[in-house]
């Protein structure tokens, strides 16, 4: 097989996995029932007459531009649909936060309420919100060694969100922004596990799924100027590994 059947292969094989994508959404809304059958087969039999339109101009300026369009759908649902769920979650979080201050305003002393309000702020990133229900909680009953520790905590987190400072994965020493080591256990700060972790964050999996696109484009457009099937291959892998990674990472 050489280069230009190989390229052609592969461009092959990119069409009928985008094609093939929306397919599976359709096919995930009818089982998971956020469509109707008859919804779901309104959305089959249009999906298919621009499949077979794109066949049909396959070749002309026509078909490259509705290929562009199915990429973009392919590559913008899962974006949606996420977004959608964030605000979804983002909202139920406020309601859920502000049932809690009802709750903690009539009982003041009860540590479930703060314990489910300081749970949602993590969740959130809002680490202030979070040290402020445990301070209050404290405040209202003196002492709780629980509470106090998970007050230490938060206030460590915060430390590292807004400074940056480094939480020693084995005897959890606080380290300062920069170490190489544990300044305790002397533990490297800087191994594979440390690069996951990282990579874990929200500004690490925007990174993987912003390289995993960036990728994907230009291996299509290698496939397109009909380049080395080698560079080729190298480049749709590490776009595979690269969303894998994100799909990993995201659970």
């Amino acid at each position: 097989m050489g280069p230009e059947t190989g390229g052609a292969f592969l461009m092959a094989l990119v069409v009928i996995v985008i094609a093939g994508y929306p397919y599976y959404i359709i096919f995930s809304m009818l089982l998971n029932n956020t469509a109707s059958a008859t919804e779901a087969g309104v959305y089959f039999i249009v999906y298919t007459g621009f499949i077979g339109g794109m066949l049909a101009t396959w070749g002309t300026a026509l078909g490259w531009l509705m290929l562009t369009l199915l990429l973009l759908l392919s590559i913008s649902y899962p974006w949606l649909l996420g977004a959608s769920e964030r605000r979804a979650m983002w909202k139920m979080d406020l309601e859920d936060l502000a049932e809690c201050d009802a709750f903690i305003r009539r009982a003041p002393t009860i540590v479930d309420n703060y314990d489910r309000a300081i749970t949602i702020c993590r969740r959130r990133g809002e680490y202030a919100r979070a040290i402020q229900y445990a301070e209050a909680y404290l405040a209202a009953v003196g002492e709780d060694f629980k509470m106090q520790r998970r007050l230490e905590q938060l206030k460590r987190m915060l430390r590292r969100q807004t400074l940056g400072s480094k939480i020693c994965p084995v005897c959890d020493t606080e380290n300062t922004p920069g170490a190489a080591e544990c300044i305790r256990c002397g533990r490297l700060l800087a191994l594979p596990t440390d690069v996951v972790a990282g990579c874990a964050s929200e500004t690490g999996l925007r990174a993987l799924a912003a390289t995993t696109i960036t990728l994907l484009a230009i291996g299509i457009a290698l496939a397109l100027l009909r380049s080395s099937a080698l560079a080729i291959g190298i480049v749709f892998v590490s776009a595979f590994v690269t969303a894998m990674t994100y799909v990993y990472l995201r659970r």
